[in-house]
């Protein structure tokens, strides 16, 4: 690890610490099996080992999912606290949207050229968040910074799916 340890936030200090192992290895797997093989490899373990992150990481102690929603995402932006830059576009009981307007997580993947497992160990996270309040959480973002775009436009919509 570098000198730079000491101030990183705590899910960046992770996500480094995880590429110091994946990167090679992945590196490796694709020089002998060819890129496609690798990714079709390691991917669907890395999407696993997160989905079981996210659901052990995430907030359960309420019997509303909205609740736990939030207190996850709480926790979750405590971690990020610094790496992302974001504009709150609407929030109230029904719609939170904010675009993220810059990501040290996208910066970092793509300047080791690996946007795609950036996209698995840092972006996918919230979706697998909102798919645990589902279907009283609903999340779409059509874009991300890692994937190249200049935002990224995160929608909740909360509510009771029987009530539409």
């Amino acid at each position: 690890m570098d000198g730079e340890t000491d101030t990183l936030t705590p899910y960046m200090q992770r996500v480094k610490t995880q590429t110091e192992v994946l990167v090679p290895l992945l590196r490796h797997l694709r020089t002998e099996l060819g890129e496609i093989k690798a990714n079709e490899l390691v991917y669907p373990v890395l999407r696993d080992y997160m989905r079981k992150w996210i659901a052990e990481f995430a907030s359960t102690e309420s019997d509303d999912p909205i609740e736990n929603f939030h207190a996850t995402s709480q926790e979750l932006e405590t971690m990020f606290d610094g790496d992302v830059d974001y504009n709150i576009l609407k929030n109230d009981d029904v719609n939170l949207d904010l675009n993220v307007t810059s990501c040290r997580y996208a910066d970092f993947f793509r300047q080791l050229n690996e946007p795609e497992l950036g996209t698995i160990l840092v972006c996918e996270a919230d979706d697998r968040i909102a798919d645990l309040s589902a279907p009283v959480v609903k999340f779409s973002r059509t874009d991300t910074i890692m994937k190249g775009g200049s935002h990224c436009p995160f929608r909740y919509q909360f509510g009771d799916p029987e009530s539409d």
